[in-house]
């Protein structure tokens, strides 16, 4: 049997940053909050919570005059939410993505000059409502081609994507709502990461008779991973952990490829390659 690992899996850039900045800051005596899950893994929130880390789900969660840190996770917030966190004393640490903070950016600056602001995103994700609030109420998350039929803009139209999406499911959008406003701007904002981490996967998924993805229910970039791989034809499997790893999958298969999503941490993978080996 033989196992092939698509490249760029794991870990992203963004979130290892995140994950190192938020240990850093578990320091004996001082509290440290996170608004949500700082990624979307539940083995990586786990290790957080054992250093000291607690997770809030609304900032009224952190007890007044508290004087701790309040971790801003790789997905980034609305403005409102930072200049609460200010008013409550807190010292705010921002681990947002970078490619995040480009979108937001760009969010904010269209909104700025009058565009009506459409988020290709899952509404209801955390880096979109973020997005939302740095776009303003005149703004809107576009998630299907569906959605793209049924929007009727008014006067100049600005585009920007969730930065995990999918590179068919932003250029199927756009190609209908092109041609709904007279002046329109498209900025393509999914990461680099991202792309390469599609790829990859596809690539890996061509080549053998079994495909693993690993990473959170919750994690958007990995339930298109697996998406992507079973599009190829491929039987695909999502798994979090090794203990979801089902034997019977590997009955007969001679070539496994295995993938994982941007916030699924080295140990995890290793897990589940060492349990497809004692399998074997």
């Amino acid at each position: 049997m033989q196992i092939l690992v698509a490249k760029c899996a794991g870990f992203c850039e963004g979130v290892e940053r995140a994950y190192r900045i938020a240990l850093e800051q578990s320091k004996p005596g001082t509290p440290v909050y996170v608004l949500g899950n700082l990624v979307h893994n539940a083995q990586v929130v786990e290790k957080l919570k054992n250093s000291g880390i607690k997770v809030v789900k609304k900032l009224v969660e952190i007890p007044a005059e508290s004087n701790g840190t309040l971790l801003i996770s790789a997905h980034g917030v609305s403005p409102q939410i930072i200049e609460e966190a200010k008013a409550l004393a807190l010292k705010v640490v921002d681990t947002t993505c970078s490619w995040v903070k480009k979108a937001q950016k760009l969010a904010h600056e269209l909104a700025h000059h009058g565009y009506f602001v459409v988020i290709i995103g899952d509404e209801g994700h955390p880096e979109v409502k973020g997005l939302k609030g740095w776009a303003g109420p005149n703004s809107m998350v576009i998630s299907s081609i569906e959605k793209a039929a049924d929007f009727k803009p008014h006067g100049k139209l600005g585009i920007i994507s969730q930065t995990t999406q999918s590179e068919q499911n932003f250029e199927d959008i756009v190609k209908i709502l092109k041609n709904k406003a007279k002046d329109i701007k498209i900025h393509k904002t999914i990461c680099g990461a991202t792309s390469k981490r599609q790829n990859a996967a596809i690539e890996t998924a061509k080549k053998v008779e079994l495909m693993l993805v690993i990473g959170d229910q919750r994690s958007a970039n990995t339930k298109r991973l697996t998406e992507l791989c079973k599009k190829t034809g491929t039987e695909t499997y999502q798994i979090q952990t090794a203990t979801e790893l089902n034997a019977k999958w590997l009955t007969n298969k001679e070539k496994i490829g295995v993938t994982a999503g941007a916030s699924t941490p080295d140990w995890v993978i290793k897990e589940v390659i060492d349990k497809i080996n004692h399998e074997n």
